[in-house]
């Protein structure tokens, strides 16, 4: 019966490896590079984008798979004009151009050439129409250090602003950078082979510790059942047969 239920779990790993752990990794999806700010969890608001004043913001990093950028346009009164975004860091330059007519609540997005390495930029989005707009952003605890300001002064709001890939890819082809930027902002100690190396200790001490604790479980219950038989057989006839 134990070699049984040991078998059993050990399928039920291997299945489920094959059948949910795998395609999760393998799936190909829509993959941010960088969000430097984040959509709000709770309280959304607006910042305008007028004729003539650009919302910047600093702090924002391209990385060097960085070759879309979005961001999303309020609206509600009339279709958004066109808008010029520009991006500068150091020995980095682009600019990308999002043509007029999106809708209130729609998604802008532009391509840029990606960056060499990664660079820390300087966004600013301007409005080449005539007709006033505003972009989405947050005031919540989402809020990032990406402050958006108008003729330099702060409006205390983040636009909602991200770099992504230019297309889908599966999480398994980004392991390893993933992995290296979860090192930052960590003790000197924590590095990738460190973080390598609790990732392989997880995914097969997992499934050990459950095929050790079912086979441990089963030898209790085992000894606890010859327990019962053994306090049985010691029992007087007498009282065996009066219970």
């Amino acid at each position: 019966m134990r070699r049984w239920a040991i078998l059993g779990a050990v399928v039920v790993f291997v299945l489920g490896a094959l059948f949910v752990v795998r395609p999760f990794v393998a799936e190909q999806r829509d993959m941010p590079t960088e969000i430097p700010s984040p959509a709000s969890l709770m309280n959304t608001s607006s910042v305008p984008l007028d004729p003539g004043k650009p919302v910047c913001f600093d702090d924002a990093v391209a990385e060097a798979h960085s070759e879309l950028i979005r961001f999303r346009v309020s609206a509600p009164e009339a279709p958004a004009p066109q808008m010029t975004v520009t991006l500068k860091g150091p020995g980095y330059q682009a600019q990308a151009v999002i043509p007029p007519g999106l809708l209130d609540g729609m998604t802008a997005q532009a391509a840029i050439p990606a960056p060499l390495v990664d660079v820390p930029v300087r966004v600013c989005i301007t409005n080449d129409g005539d007709i006033p707009t505003a972009l989405f952003a947050s005031n919540d605890r989402t809020r990032s250090r990406s402050l958006a300001t108008i003729d330099g002064e702060s409006t205390g709001q983040s636009v909602w602003f991200a770099f992504y890939e230019p297309r889908w890819r599966a999480i398994s082809e980004r392991l390893p950078l993933t992995i290296d930027r979860m090192t930052v902002f960590r003790p000197g100690y924590v590095t990738s082979w460190v973080l390598w190396i609790i990732a392989v200790l997880f995914l097969v001490g997992v499934p050990i510790g459950v095929v050790w604790a079912l086979v441990r479980g089963m030898r209790e219950d085992r000894t606890d059942d010859l327990s019962k038989v053994d306090v049985e057989v010691a029992r007087p006839a007498w009282r065996r047969f009066l219970d």
